[in-house]
């Protein structure tokens, strides 16, 4: 940050206000930073409340959102959080419609999920948390569609829908739209012959 002065005062006043210009600088920026935080840090800090306090039997989302800014997290969308280990997927958790009051919370709920609620694998243990690299996608938008015409897995996610059957694929779980859409079609159980909609996940992706 730098500062542009055209005065006449006295030198000595001079040196005074810029001094003073470059405090007051100098404390803004430490304070934005100290309220600044990423949604992967969140997740970081939700893992790491909920297992310093029994395994969530205590945990308060308030208690860990007090005093954090919500900046550009203060909208609603979907939300999932994705956890990994080697570069394979531990858990995962979310939901392509808002269901909270802001990002902040639908990651912090959506990180609680993920650590007990995907019945794909064990609920992650207080000894492994640490090592596990987070995910977060937000859906932007979802558009219905006739056709993979378009479809880029690396950017797009995937919903198909069946009457109650539903599957998600999110952006980068597979690089070819055509095996996405299979994908969706064993994850929701699909028989042949069964008639679905395709839906195209706008997200954006923070890792």
């Amino acid at each position: 940050m730098s500062f542009t002065l055209v005065t006449k005062m006295p030198p000595s006043k001079n040196a005074t206000f810029v001094l003073t210009a470059l405090i007051t600088a100098t404390l803004w920026i430490q304070q934005a930073s100290a309220n600044s935080y990423s949604l992967t840090e969140l997740v970081r800090q939700t893992m790491q409340a909920y297992f310093e306090k029994g395994n969530g039997s205590q945990f308060s989302v308030s208690a860990l959102l007090k005093g954090k800014s919500l900046n550009e997290y203060n909208k609603r969308g979907g939300v999932f959080v994705t956890l990994s280990t080697d570069g394979k997927p531990r858990a995962c958790w979310g939901s392509v419609y808002p269901t909270h009051a802001n990002l902040a919370e639908s990651t912090v709920f959506a990180t609680i999920g993920a650590l007990n609620k995907d019945y794909r694998y064990k609920p992650i243990r207080a000894s492994e948390w640490k090592f596990l690299k987070p995910q977060v996608t937000v859906i932007n938008r979802i558009e219905p569609i006739d056709n993979l015409a378009g479809q880029n897995p690396l950017r797009d996610g995937l919903m198909l829908r069946s009457g109650a059957k539903t599957a998600v694929l999110l952006p980068g779980e597979t690089s070819d739209a055509y095996y996405q859409l299979v994908r969706c079609k064993l994850k929701a159980g699909l028989t042949k012959g069964e008639s679905y909609q395709l839906y195209r996940l706008k997200a954006e992706i923070y890792e």
